[in-house]
């Protein structure tokens, strides 16, 4: 098996440590906005704002637009489960008063859903050493949950939130991989982002009070994910999904808990214990045989 590191591959592969950056950023930019907004409010600014740049991004740079009713409608049920309901359970997981290495733990198990829903439904092979890394990225999750469950104590309310994100971005991950391939990239995840904005600002009026405390937090917390992660990092993901396997991009999301972990540590003074540190350990080695060991070259497939 050969594996000399190609130029396109060396591109994806820096790319992915820039996406696993920009992606970790999320859980701790929401909980630096939280306490002056409600997660829905939040979310519908979030998501309108953005949908108006990659609007404009994509008017400036021509980019194509559906033409189809169903193509439109397979773009929406993707968009609503991979925004709406992926960060809808983040954001409310984190009011409730989960930390933000502990989310990033759990919707860390995503490579694992992934991995069984994979196989039947995109006839994406899974080698009996991406299956080891599969497993000792969740034995390494389960660990660092073990930590922050058992030993410090969680509401259930809060897990539960985290649980219907982790089922959400699984589900998105796999229908938009499946559905929305021939889509531009672009006008995609502007219908996407101004059907959850519909949605999310739909609730948001019916159940919450609206209320902002404007002040620098809020308005770095609503920049940032509107430029950097709405606009960014989600583009950047269905990109890598375009490029290799679902697979192997979905085991990106093992290096999010260390990642998430460090920059919780020196914001908000978020620790973990020794189980938890040896949880993270787990997780990366499994992340690093899922990458590095699967059966194609990451690109191959799709990059020509």
């Amino acid at each position: 098996m050969n594996y000399y590191i190609t130029p396109k591959r060396l591109i994806i592969i820096l790319v992915s440590l820039l996406f696993v950056f920009l992606w970790s950023t999320g859980h701790i930019t929401s909980k630096l906005g939280l306490p002056y907004i409600e997660p829905l409010t939040f979310l519908s600014i979030r998501f309108l704002l953005s949908s108006l740049l990659l609007a404009f991004i994509a008017f400036i740079m021509r980019a194509t637009w559906p033409s189809s009713l169903n193509q439109i409608l397979h773009i929406i049920i993707a968009g609503l489960l991979m925004h709406a309901g992926y960060l809808g359970g983040v954001f409310f997981s984190i009011k409730l008063g989960l930390n933000a290495g502990a989310l990033a733990v759990i919707t860390g198990i995503q490579p694992i859903l992934t991995a069984v829903c994979v196989g039947p439904l995109l006839g994406d092979s899974i080698t009996k050493r991406q299956w080891t890394g599969l497993w000792l990225g969740f034995l390494g999750v389960t660990f660092v949950m073990w930590e922050k469950a058992a030993l410090e104590g969680t509401s259930i309310i809060a897990l539960f939130c985290a649980f219907i994100s982790l089922i959400s971005i699984t589900a998105g991950t796999i229908y938009q991989k499946r559905f929305c391939a021939i889509s531009d990239i672009r006008s995609m995840n502007s219908i996407q982002l101004f059907a959850s904005a519909l949605i999310c600002g739909l609730f948001a009026l019916s159940f919450e009070k609206n209320a902002i405390e404007w002040n620098a937090d809020i308005i770095f917390a609503l920049s940032w994910q509107v430029i950097i992660l709405s606009a960014a990092a989600y583009s950047i993901f269905y990109w890598l999904l375009r490029k290799g396997e679902a697979i192997r991009v979905t085991s990106l999301f093992y290096l999010m808990p260390p990642a998430t972990a460090f920059m919780g540590y020196l914001i908000f003074n978020e620790k973990f214990g020794v189980i938890g540190i040896f949880g993270l350990l787990i997780a990366m080695l499994g992340f690093s045989i899922i990458f590095h060991f699967g059966s194609n070259i990451v690109g191959d497939k799709s990059a020509k």
